[in-house]
């Protein structure tokens, strides 16, 4: 079950905002190593660097391809950015991530347009 922290996070979220969060916490999401895994791609390696399996660690913190943006993200969240737990558990961190995720548009065809949703 998620945290009550999570869920209350969630709740703040348009439903495909929650979505999104959620398949990124459990991985369960359309990147290659997931698909891979269920047989819905030839390999799990990253289509855009080549160089390591394409997981959640992989896409938000590591793949060489989307450092432009992971920068940007970076700067407005200083040390914060450099872990996942942060990045998929801080509501301080969700808007941020939601930008460097809509700038790379690696999801755009999954999930559509997940600009970050205006916060009070």
């Amino acid at each position: 079950f998620p945290s009550k922290g999570f869920t209350k996070l969630a709740k703040k979220l348009p439903r495909r905002h929650a979505s999104l969060l959620i398949q990124l916490r459990t991985g369960h999401i359309p990147l290659n190593k997931h698909l891979h895994h269920i047989s819905k791609a030839p390999s799990p390696l990253c289509p855009s660097c080549r160089e390591r399996d394409e997981s959640v660690h992989h896409y938000l913190l590591a793949c060489p391809t989307y450092t432009r943006q992971r920068s940007a993200m970076r700067a407005e969240l200083g040390p914060k950015a450099h872990q996942l737990k942060n990045l998929l558990n801080d509501d301080k961190c969700t808007k941020s991530l939601f930008k460097f995720i809509a700038h790379t548009r690696h999801l755009l065809s999954s999930f559509g347009d997940i600009t970050p949703p205006e916060q009070d």
